[in-house]
């Protein structure tokens, strides 16, 4: 099987992406961004949130689950948050606080952003102030998703941004997002999709390559997978049932 992938670079100010379905499911899928539209912390199997009294965000009905890994330029596990462009936020009593502009980061469009948080082994300390948007997540989702777009802002160190692709069909895929200018956004839109890793960002000097990141998906409607099954089931009645007369005949 063939995978599609196109990836687009441009300079902020951000863009919505536009997700396009693919082959005969096309007219009738849907597209919808997988980052939840609220502030706050996802799980990603690093035990209670941060904050007393806290609770997860509820993440969208395609994602199985989102897993932590070890991050190889930090060596440990990071923590997802969303974070709303343009907003202060502060988390944990103050130990985590995301600003309404970053060190040397414009963010003022108002989209909602997955923003990765670079933690200490124990996974309630910070590295390098709080700063370092670096991570390396798995995201598994519970069906094949049609088109998977994935944006990334900021990713601005050669080689610090990477994925790695595992398609319906078994096979995977892997690439790198190219460096680019401040502010820089990045679409790269993936067909088929069962699971995808996404390393982000490098732990480097005092923040690092920090990369924030947008997940949209294009997923067939109930109604006409279902609506394909009977018309397959009903096409192999028919075929049956002329075999059938013309064996009696």
């Amino acid at each position: 099987m063939i995978h599609a992938l196109k990836t687009i670079s441009c300079v902020a100010p951000m863009l919505a992406a536009t997700v396009v379905g693919v082959g005969a499911i096309a007219p009738a899928a849907q597209a919808s961004s997988l980052v939840p539209q609220a502030e706050g912390e996802v799980n990603v199997g690093l035990g209670a949130c941060l904050g007393d009294g806290c609770s997860y965000l509820t993440l969208d009905s395609v994602i199985e689950s989102i897993d932590s890994l070890v991050d190889s330029s930090t060596g440990t596990q990071s923590r997802l948050f969303v974070d709303k462009a343009g907003t202060n936020n502060s988390y944990f009593g103050g130990l985590i606080n995301f600003r309404s502009k970053d060190i040397g980061t414009s963010e003022g469009s108002g989209d909602y952003w997955f923003r990765p948080v670079a933690m200490t082994e124990s996974g309630t300390g910070l590295l390098e102030d709080g700063q370092l948007e670096v991570g390396t997540f798995k995201f598994n989702f519970n069906q094949i998703l049609t088109d998977l777009t994935v944006n990334w802002f900021d990713t601005e160190r050669k080689n610090g941004t990477d994925y790695i692709v595992e398609y319906g069909d078994g096979t995977t895929s892997s690439g790198i997002i190219a460096a680019g200018p401040n502010n820089n956004i990045q679409s790269s839109t993936f067909t088929n999709v069962r699971a995808i890793t996404l390393n982000l960002g490098e732990r480097h000097g005092r923040t690092g390559d920090g990369v924030n990141f947008q997940a949209n998906a294009t997923v067939p409607e109930p109604g006409l997978m279902l609506g394909l099954g009977a018309f397959a089931v009903a096409g192999g009645l028919g075929l049956r049932k002329r075999q059938t007369d013309d064996t009696a005949a």
